[in-house]
Formats: C-alpha cells, structure tokens, sequence
C-alpha cells in the first residue's frame, strides 16, 4: 500500500518532536543557575514551533487517511496530545524554577 510508509514518516516525525521536548525537560530539571543552557524565549519558541508542527503533521495525516480510503490512527491524536503536555510542562518547569530563583534573593 501506498499510505503506509507515510504514516511511518509521520509518527518518525512525531517521535523526534517527543525525544526534543524530553531532553529538553530533562536539561531544564538538570539546570543551575550559573549555566543558563536554554532561556524562557528558547522554550517559548521550542514549544510553540513543536505544536505547530505537529497540529500541521495530524491533520496532513487525516487529509492522506481520507484520501486513500484508510482507517484513521488514533495514536497520531496520542502523540500530539504528548507534544502539547510536554509543551506546557516545559514552560511551568522553567516559569516555576525562574520564580524560586528570583525570590531566593
């Protein structure tokens, strides 16, 4: 079949964006003071351009399922329900740890 190595490239695509946004969360928990590794405007900008993709990635996937005849597969809405999630978890680890920052002072 035709539509089935594109959901591969898509799910790859999704898959990427998850590994991102976790190491990223993991350098966040990790962080000290001294050595800002990534800022509010990196995360913001992370997060936003990582749901943009992959709201783009979901429907696109819908258009070829319908195109083709094929079943809708519910794990891409999973995924990009975990992008989302890891998205907003991001910003209120760094928004949280930048206020206990501040007020340490």
């Amino acid at each position: 079949m035709e539509g089935l190595d594109i959901y591969d490239w898509s799910r790859l695509i999704f898959i990427t964006l998850i590994f991102s946004l976790i190491v990223i969360s993991i350098i966040l928990l990790v962080q000290r003071k001294r050595n800002n590794i990534v800022n509010g405007f990196t995360i913001s900008v992370i997060s936003i351009i990582s749901i943009i993709v992959s709201g783009i990635n979901l429907i696109i996937t819908g258009y070829i399922a319908d195109e083709l005849n094929l079943a809708g597969d519910a794990i891409f809405s999973y995924l990009f329900l975990i992008i989302l999630g890891l998205c907003i978890f991001n910003l209120f680890i760094y928004y949280k740890k930048k206020n206990r920052n501040i007020s340490a002072y």
